[in-house]
């Protein structure tokens, strides 16, 4: 019977020892026999062929596959789309849900705004429509542009001014009248630098009045260090039934440094809306 000599730990578990140590612990142990290399016979394994164009093209399937699907997991291509609603409003869904915090510019009737995109890359929103073929158009930061038309019949139902400013120090349209014809302000759009613009539009309905009357219509604008010199653009539309549609720009000329801080209000520069009861 063979013995095993060692020293047991003292630490003992269940009655067992913990531990066994062997008498001579730093003892050199024999090297192992090695065979004569004389009679050693070596094996070579060769891989199987892989055609080089195979793993490539398979990655670049699954690159452009994944290219294509933002974060949440839906597919890339972006789309517009617009329908009438009551009250002669657009409804405009955007999507772009690979460019998310994008910066969108939107064109309807000869008017600009922006607009940035939220985390998700889907945008809604509500526009009145400045025509009746209902047309829009998105631009995106990579120069891509989509659009969408659709009839809007009850926009003639609307007299409506709207005034698209340039820039990111924006004014304001302003629209004094009488209880009995006073209307609805709108306001689309947001400018963060000189290559934004916001729009506002009054909107009155006019198969519904009772009386007669004028809408007093001027602009208010703040001089900051960055128009106090250029001045300032803007773009004025106006939609009103029985009077020929007009499209044109304005140039606000700069009211001097020393003026910084001051607000102006223009009140002959718009023509005032007449509106003519049923």
């Amino acid at each position: 019977m063979a013995v095993f000599c060692g020293v047991a730990s003292p630490a003992l578990t269940d009655g067992l020892p913990a531990a066994i140590t062997p008498l001579f612990p730093k003892a050199a142990l024999p090297s192992p026999e090695v065979p004569d290399t004389d009679i050693l016979t070596l094996t070579r394994f060769n891989a199987a062929p892989v055609s080089s164009r195979e793993v490539p093209d398979d990655i670049a399937e699954v690159v452009a596959r994944q290219a294509n699907i933002s974060n949440f997991g839906t597919a890339c291509g972006p789309s517009l789309s617009v329908s009438a609603t009551s009250g002669a409003m657009l409804s405009v869904r955007l999507s772009a849900p690979c460019l998310p915090y994008d910066t969108v510019r939107l064109e309807h009737a000869g008017l600009a705004f922006t607009l940035p995109m939220p985390m998700t890359g889907e945008l809604s929103f509500l526009l009145p429509a400045l025509s009746e073929t209902g047309s829009l158009s998105a631009t995106l930061s990579d120069n891509s542009t989509l659009t969408a038309s659709t009839p809007v019949p009850d926009a003639r139902e609307f007299a409506r001014v709207a005034l698209q400013w340039n820039g990111e120090d924006h004014g304001e349209l302003i629209a004094e009248a009488p209880r009995q014809l006073d209307g609805q302000m709108f306001r689309i759009g947001q400018s963060l630098d000189e290559s934004g613009a916001v729009l506002q539009v009054f909107s009155r309905r006019i198969d519904d009045l009772a009386a007669s009357g004028v809408v007093r219509l001027s602009m208010r604008t703040r001089v900051t260090t960055a128009n106090c010199d250029t001045g300032q653009t803007a773009r004025v539309r106006r939609v009103v039934p029985h009077e020929p549609v007009s499209t044109y720009d304005l140039k606000l000329m700069g009211q001097g440094c020393e003026a910084v801080g001051q607000s102006l209000e223009l009140k002959n520069v718009l023509q005032d809306l007449k509106l003519a009861g049923n």
